[in-house]
């Protein structure tokens, strides 16, 4: 059952975002990826912690911030639900007005909230808004930039056929039904847009660097790769009818060249910061 947009929770007065983090076994980056949540210059927002039955510390440190901070709500599963699940848990608990995914071990930009809370306000035709990230390793050196185009119709083109969308950058509207889809457990964050595309929401990247990605050897997209992607072609496949929308030849044609050059400038960057 999803609770009611305006039900509060002991006369609270109701949070204009609602950050969910999923947490499992995350001890070494969660302190810091909790930080950047509190750190934010955007206030009015709750921070929804939901362990996903933790056997390191993880627990402990959600359980030391929500006695210093009242703006954090702790959840415990009470069996493990996976990501999905869990994080489905996070936005049936949520009161905000605009849901933000944050995931155990990355990184906010302290402006991040307040830039795609007034973004999602001065554009109401828009559900969803991603942002570009810095992809850091387990030291929180820079590895490279991962750059985002702005553009909802490019997206909603090329979405189907690749995720262009980092999971942990995404902002979106609270109340509109829209839950993961534990079937598909390494690449529901995927399933969760091309859902949206198929409800005709529309979806937008801006190309702010509003957050720092963790690439570590236990990140789902390094220790379940083969997984993932078994996932992703599931998904592709069962909504493999947006690739029959249709776009004009030309602007395909634009579209092709308009990325062709992005990539190419991503992958000119990617290759100066390694030297």
């Amino acid at each position: 059952m999803i609770p009611k947009k305006k039900n509060q929770t002991n006369n609270k007065k109701t949070p204009l975002i609602s950050v969910i983090m999923a947490v499992h076994n995350s001890e070494n980056f969660l302190e810091e990826s909790i930080l950047s949540v509190l750190g934010q210059s955007f206030k009015d927002f709750e921070l929804i912690l939901i362990d996903d039955l933790s056997t390191d510390d993880s627990l402990k440190i959600t359980q030391k911030y929500k006695k210093k901070d009242r703006r954090i709500i702790l959840l415990k599963n009470k069996k493990n639900l996976g990501p999905a699940g869990t994080r489905n848990e996070g936005l049936k608990k949520a009161r905000g007005k605009y849901i933000a995914i944050l995931d155990s071990d990355d990184l906010s930009h302290p402006e991040r909230l307040k830039r795609q809370f007034n973004y999602l306000e001065e554009h109401p035709d828009i559900f969803l808004v991603g942002s570009s990230a810095i992809f850091i390793d387990e030291e929180g050196r820079e590895i490279r930039r991962f750059r985002k185009y702005m553009n909802p119709e490019l997206l909603s083109w090329r979405l189907p056929k690749s995720c262009s969308i980092i999971h942990s950058s995404i902002m979106f509207r609270n109340g509109q039904n829209m839950f993961y889809n534990e079937e598909y457990k390494y690449a529901h964050d995927y399933a969760f847009y091309l859902e949206a595309l198929s409800r005709n929401k529309e979806l937008i990247n801006v190309p702010d660097f509003l957050v720092k990605y963790r690439v570590s050897g236990d990140s789902i997209s390094v220790k379940k790769r083969r997984e993932q992607v078994y996932f992703r072609n599931l998904i592709m496949r069962r909504y493999s009818f947006l690739n029959k929308r249709s776009l004009y030849a030309i602007k395909k044609i634009y579209f092709s060249l308009f990325l062709f050059f992005f990539y190419l400038r991503t992958f000119l960057e990617k290759r100066n910061l390694r030297k």
